[in-house]
């Protein structure tokens, strides 16, 4: 079992369009299996937000970045992360050790639990279950910037994964409904390891 807490920091009234989030994290998840709880997480935020217009502004977050990643994603990590490629979200900051804000009354920690056995999809829950739809919107943003700096094969694997998803969006299900819920993470995952088998024997376009 993993647990990823995230705060996400009361807004400051002089930059009030950007959310400062920080994430600990207990367990062990391993790396490949990242990817999965992301895309799983990513499902069941869409499902709860329904036809706002805060899903499609998430929507639109996510697939604007994985457009102008794709194109880097087997360049060196280090020298993406340098250069800002790997940020989700002008709105969003990770912030870490002294850059974390002090505590405020207007903070929100939100706990991702994730369990499962290996090699199979993981079991995500996310506590409190009832949050708004800033806080949706932030918390698969949050968690999304975490992995994406921590770990070279999420920030690789990312970016098609958010276009596959948006391909079975517009194309099979729409995200709030339950059929999508369920079947989108799996659409992804699939997706996305035939696009690394045709980049691994040189035939992607």
């Amino acid at each position: 079992m993993a647990e990823f807490s995230l705060t996400l920091h009361a807004r400051d009234d002089a930059n009030p369009e950007l959310r400062k989030v920080s994430v600990s994290a207990e367990g062990e998840l391993p790396e490949y299996g990242q990817v999965w709880v992301w895309d799983i997480l990513y499902a069941q935020q869409l499902f709860a937000l329904g036809e706002v217009q805060a899903a499609q502004d998430l929507k639109e977050t996510l697939e604007l970045w994985a457009v102008n990643m794709s194109s880097k994603v087997f360049q060196p990590h280090g020298h993406i992360l340098s250069k800002g490629y790997l940020d989700l979200s002008e709105n969003l900051q990770l912030v870490s050790g002294d850059a974390v804000p002090a505590a405020a009354d207007g903070d929100r920690q939100v706990v991702v639990s994730v369990d499962g056995q290996a090699g199979q999809l993981p079991d995500v829950r996310v506590s409190p279950e009832s949050l708004d739809a800033d806080e949706r919107q932030d918390l698969v943003l949050g968690l999304g910037q975490y992995f994406n700096f921590e770990n070279p094969m999420f920030a690789r694997e990312l970016p098609i994964h958010v276009l596959a998803m948006r391909k079975y969006h517009a194309d099979i299900n729409l995200p709030h409904t339950r059929t999508a819920l369920d079947e989108a993470p799996f659409f992804a995952i699939q997706k996305a390891m035939e696009y690394f088998q045709a980049a691994n024997e040189g035939t992607v376009q």
